[in-house]
């Protein structure tokens, strides 16, 4: 029996050893489950519980609290935060413990316990030097929303001492549209008439065309979307909202554009290919304009994956028509059609496609 016994404290003991090691070199379990009334984990040589811990799970006033690790900017938490509070903790587990006992959403431990209260959801892809507990209920998991242009939230900054408001991206198809990115050097302001500007590398700039990305339907009102710097935006038209419609373009002065998408969300949202497509739309003009196609929409054979996408211009009463999956287009018109027909084959990634239309010089 005393062998027995012995046997059982020696192996006890060498699992309190091996877990207390554990915790100290940084080899920290995925979750801890702590009981309310405890105040972490009991007989580690005075080593406490770690912010690396990817998940804490506390008991709240009325039901289990899990909070999960994420990292922030400071910046970015300060924008969150809508209430905070310092409490007395020793370790990352009191301070759990007492924040899910406050029904607070997330808290901070780095030897003080801080508290805070977000006015909305964060996304699970923010990144920063600061780690915080976020309650998981107070996560979003799935990629963030769009929202509408107008509601979208901003900051006015500045780049390269031009005036700017800096927006934030659900996604961008840098893949597709990094080969038409250059960097932004100048200070012009009239530059930002047809530039979006996005941060680049050692603390400079990129720009982009902004026939390439429907902002209005891209930004979204979380704060680990991509950073865009935006002036105005031009008048948008979508093709796949807009078929059996004739539409006149409002007179234009020189320098000003229409954009004229394929469908919402060009740039950060893939050609929805869905129904049996059936649409033309037609744009007419007081005065001749000129207009110019580009598509990430046909593949290198030459097809539209099934569709056809052409155009019929009428300038001074001449007709002429272009199969737009094979060719890229400018041209002058006083009259154009956009026509697309057909169902996807094999429903192989495209981006879409784009016109602008501006005053003809």
């Amino acid at each position: 029996m005393m062998k027995e016994l012995s046997m059982k404290n020696i192996l006890t003991g060498l699992f309190t050893s091996a877990l207390c090691f554990g915790l100290s070199m940084a080899s920290y379990p995925d979750s801890l489950n702590v009981a309310s009334r405890s105040s972490g984990l009991q007989g580690c040589r005075a080593t406490t519980t770690s912010v690396r811990f990817r998940t804490l799970t506390m008991r709240g006033p009325k039901s289990m609290v899990t909070y999960r690790r994420l990292s922030i900017t400071a910046s970015d938490l300060v924008s969150l935060t809508i209430a905070s509070q310092n409490i007395a903790a020793s370790d990352v587990a009191q301070c759990a413990r007492l924040s899910a006992l406050a029904n607070m959403t997330a808290f901070a431990f780095d030897g003080t316990c801080t508290t805070y209260q977000f006015n909305r959801k964060l996304c699970s892809c923010l990144g920063g030097e600061k780690v915080i507990y976020v309650a998981n209920s107070s996560i979003s998991y799935g990629p963030p929303a769009t929202v509408p242009f107008s509601t979208a939230p901003y900051i006015n900054t500045t780049v390269r001492n031009l005036e700017v408001k800096e927006y934030q991206l659900v996604n961008f198809f840098s893949d597709v549209f990094s080969q038409v990115l250059e960097p932004f050097y100048t200070d012009d302001v009239r530059a930002l008439q047809y530039l979006y500007v996005f941060p680049g590398e050692d603390g400079g700039f990129n720009a982009l065309d902004k026939v390439y990305l429907d902002v209005a339907s891209c930004v979204t009102d979380v704060p680990c979307g991509v950073p865009i710097f935006v002036t105005t935006i031009w008048p948008t038209y979508y093709i796949l909202n807009e078929c059996g419609k004739t539409i006149q373009i409002p007179t234009l002065n020189s320098g000003e554009r229409i954009s004229v998408f394929s469908h919402p969300g060009f740039g950060c949202k893939t050609f929805p290919d869905g129904p049996t497509y059936n649409c033309n739309v037609t744009f007419t003009t007081a005065t001749t304009l000129g207009i110019g196609y580009y598509g990430y929409f046909s593949g290198i054979d030459g097809s539209c994956d099934g569709y056809t996408l052409g155009a019929e211009k009428i300038l001074s009463g001449t007709s002429e028509n272009v199969n737009l999956c094979t060719d890229k287009w400018g041209k002058h018109f006083d009259s154009v059609t956009i026509t697309l027909r057909g169902t996807a084959a094999a429903k192989t990634f495209k981006a879409g496609f784009f016109f602008y239309m501006s005053v003809y010089d």
